[in-house]
């Protein structure tokens, strides 16, 4: 009894020094759970629970929090647990799943997700992760019969893109590199390979066709290297990557987010077979190596009896823990009488007999390195950051960033003098001084934003410059990153995991590939197939932008729709009137998720308009270096005003004017005229240097990010080559022959239900093979009002999502205005 006290004080205390140096109200901790704040929102609860800890909403919110960031999953499952039982929301059951699962009770998890699942309701698009969830927990529960007992030697918490120098084993087994160690280009850079220990064999992954990762070998030849060969024995429709060979040249360990696995990556072995000259099918190797997590690249030193693997069970973000273990032939399954013992035994805590740890016993390092404080940040690249000048490879770079930081400091010194001036003008009440304070500050305020666009051109230099010279290295193959220099994936940051619903997946982008068609020729003549990449991942991510955008406005019509219920507050005499919370109503609820689809949506816009930007913005740039002698006044000023939208832009974000969706929006459309402004630049180049580019196709058609009052094609922007704008009177006189209305009911992967089709006019399809999806329409009208007059009819029939679209000539074109008259 004394020692449940004791430990009942010891969480108080815990909460009471986390909270010691800010308060929270109810209220104030609810709109940071809201945010996505979750580190915010743990102290925020944690400090609410020293102070009322058996509310059962406050454990609530903080066994979320605790299961987002990934921390003290055990207390995660009590404070669940206990809000459930006070029922405070059913969806307490899905999360009490989750936790039980990463907490490795897996008969627990599956309880609780299927109870989950039977008061869900159907949209809640966390049914389909709870199935899956089973699935993975069923798999855990088979492989929890038999575990590794390791002794674990060390225990490295470290960034990601560093986590092989984790790794230590003698290049007697073989090395494991980067791609961009070994091969020159064709390969995510970032990637890991195998390079046997002989240095004949080369094992690696490489995206196929549909997007995913496959695992392939090279060998090498008397004169080079063979062709590369697809592993397909192995590889799955998911992504199989880190491969390794065991010394045997037989074992190869893997790693694959494939089905049947306990969750994320989980390490496979297979085993070459000798006969048939294939691997075996792989099979999953088990726990503690494998967790309801990512755990990924196995590796072995037989000849000192160690091995590695990395995972992110215990971190968040973009860490992982890199696991040294004891590995020789003592190491074997043991049969699990106790289900308790395998939480203990994936905890993977460091061994009493390791060395190295010091007295705690545990060594966990954010990294090894002693990293040098930063002079600057200097973005070259979206996976390239300097922080101080030695970082440059080029000196004409180095000059560039030199002068733009000069400039900086001018502008810098300049604003101060306009506060000043501004601060003075405000006190004076001499109509004379104030006459002379403003032609100053005038003058001012014309030199600073002056400065700007001197600033970026100087940053751009610095960026083409550098860039070029990096490409130049490679080429000779003398570059090498310096491993301070900053290299993460940017546009993975910047997505916060951002998942798009599957309940998405009937609207689709066919109608926007012919824009990006257009789009193709330029992108193939001026840029490098890495901008290629780089500039079609911010059209689709533009385009999902506009699909959740439109998904925001639909909820809120819905919302307007539902009768007015109003919602008890639930109050105690015990609870201060701030800390009473108000229950959230369905109509809230779809009010907040469409605000939420709304903000995902602006990201992604500010996201891909970003990305076009900096490349478009390096390219005229690299265009004007290369031939100073010529005139490109007609794409220079087109970057000028685009430098000009794109400053507006980031003045209007400025942290110190807070925060507002209106303001982001007005931002995203400044930013979406300077990048137009930039494509009309180089289609003009294009034209005027025999690219034979149609330039028209960037005529002010997409509308500006933020719109919620176009439809999905409308927002696309998108008008058919065969369409222009008529009279109205031509339009109509020809309306009839030439047209026909069908309404679309759906993009499905699955023939929907066949009662459901049943009630409705004719049905046709047009496949989309490149998707493996089929588009549904119903009937087939001369006319707009035709064809939605039978619209209701058809959304009670189930498809909620159904709308009217256009064809001609058997082809889907655009539904313009005065098609709909």
């Amino acid at each position: 009894m004394k020692i449940k006290y004791i430990v009942l004080i010891l969480t108080v205390l815990s909460f009471n020094v986390l909270s010691a140096q800010e308060t929270y109200s109810s209220k104030q901790a609810y709109e940071i759970f809201k945010n996505g704040d979750y580190k915010e929102a743990q102290k925020a609860y944690g400090y609410l629970l020293s102070k009322y800890d058996r509310e059962p909403k406050y454990n609530y919110y903080f066994g979320i929090c605790l299961l987002q960031n990934n921390e003290q999953i055990s207390e995660a499952v009590k404070r669940l647990k206990f809000a459930a039982i006070k029922g405070v929301s059913r969806d307490a059951y899905y999360y009490l799943g989750r936790a039980n699962q990463l907490n490795y009770h897996f008969e627990e998890a599956i309880k609780h997700y299927k109870r989950f699942l039977k008061y869900a309701s159907a949209s809640d698009i966390r049914n389909d992760n709870a199935e899956s969830y089973i699935q993975e927990c069923e798999v855990g529960l088979q492989l929890s019969a038999k575990v590794y007992n390791l002794n674990v030697l060390s225990r490295d918490t470290v960034a990601k893109k560093d986590f092989i120098n984790y790794y230590h084993p003698v290049k007697d087994v073989g090395q494991i590199m980067h791609n961009d160690d070994f091969f020159e280009s064709g390969v995510d850079p970032e990637g890991v390979l195998y390079l046997t220990e002989r240095g004949d064999q080369v094992y690696f992954a490489l995206l196929n066709e549909e997007g995913n990762r496959d695992v392939y070998k090279m060998e090498k030849l008397l004169d080079g290297w063979s062709d590369s060969k697809v592993l397909n024995e192995i590889n799955s429709e998911w992504d199989d990557m880190y491969p390794y060979l065991l010394i045997d040249g037989q074992t190869l360990f893997f790693s694959s987010n494939r089905e049947g696995g306990l969750g994320g990556f989980d390490i496979y072995k297979s085993t070459f077979d000798s006969e048939t000259k294939t691997f075996t099918s792989p099979v999953n190797v088990g726990i503690p190596f494998n967790s309801p997590k990512d755990d990924f690249l196995f590796v072995t030193d037989e000849f000192n009896d160690k091995g590695w693997f990395a995972s992110n069970r215990e971190t968040s973000d973009s860490l992982v823990m890199v696991y040294g273990f004891e590995w020789n032939n003592r190491v074997v399954k043991n049969l699990v009488t106790d289900m308790n013992v395998v939480p203990e035994v994936a905890a993977l805590s460091l061994s009493q007999t390791s060395s190295v740890g010091g007295n705690s016993g545990v060594r966990n390092n954010v990294s090894t390195h002693k990293q040098s404080d930063e002079e600057f940040r200097f973005i070259v690249a979206d996976t390239l950051v300097y922080t101080q000048k030695e970082h440059f490879n080029s000196d004409e770079a180095l000059a560039y960033f030199t002068q733009s930081q000069k400039l900086i400091q001018q502008k810098d010194s300049l604003s101060d003098l306009m506060r000043v001036k501004r601060q003075v003008y405000a006190r004076t009440n001499s109509d004379s001084e104030r006459n002379e304070l403003v032609n100053d500050i005038l003058l001012l305020e014309k030199q600073v934003y002056g400065l700007d666009s001197k600033i970026e051109q100087s940053q751009n230099n610095a960026r083409y410059s550098e860039l070029n010279k990096i490409k130049e290295l490679i080429k000779q193959g003398r570059y090498l990153a310096p491993s301070q220099v900053k290299r993460e994936n940017k546009s993975e940051a910047q997505l916060k995991e951002i998942l798009i619903p599957s309940e998405y997946t009937y609207y689709t982008d066919e109608e926007f590939q012919r824009h990006l068609n257009d789009l193709d020729e330029m992108y193939e003549k001026l840029f490098s197939q890495d901008e290629i990449a780089r500039l079609k991942k911010a059209d689709s991510l533009f385009v999902w932008g506009n699909i959740l955008n439109l998904e925001a406005s639909k909820l809120l019509e819905e919302a307007d729709d539902q009768p007015t219920v109003k919602v008890p507050v639930v109050s105690t005499p015990f609870k201060k009137q701030e800390e009473q919370e108000e229950e959230i109503s369905p109509i809230q609820e779809m009010i907040d998720k469409s605000r939420e689809l709304k903000d995902i949506a602006l990201e992604l816009y500010h996201q891909s308009l970003d990305q076009k930007y900096q490349i478009y913005g390096a390219k005229i740039n690299g265009v004007v270096k290369s031939n100073p002698t010529l005139d490109y006044t007609y794409i220079e000023q087109p970057q000028m005003d685009a430098n000009t939208y794109f400053k507006n832009a980031k003045e209007m974000l400025n942290p110190a004017f807070g925060y507002d969706v209106e303001t982001f929006e007005k931002s995203g459309s400044l930013k979406r005229a300077g990048v137009q402004e930039q494509e009309k630049a180089l289609f003009a180049f294009l034209d005027k240097n025999g690219g034979g580019a149609a330039a028209d196709v960037l005529k002010d058609k997409t509308e500006v990010a933020g719109t919620t009052q176009k439809t999905y094609q409308e927002l696309q922007g998108l008008q058919d080559d065969e369409q222009e704008v008529k009279p109205a009177d031509v339009v109509q006189a020809a309306f009839k022959k030439e047209y026909e209305y069908r309404i679309q009911i759906g993009v499905f992967r699955n023939e929907p239900n066949a009662d459901a089709l049943s009630k409705l006019p004719e049905i046709t399809k047009t496949e989309l093979p490149s998707r493996n999806l089929t588009k549904y329409f119903a009937g087939r009208y001369s006319s707009y009002a035709e064809a939605t007059k039978s619209l209701d009819k058809i959304k009670s029939a189930g498809f909620s999502g159904a709308f009217v679209v256009v064809f001609k000539d058997g082809k889907q074109i655009n539904l313009t205005d005065e098609l709909k008259k």
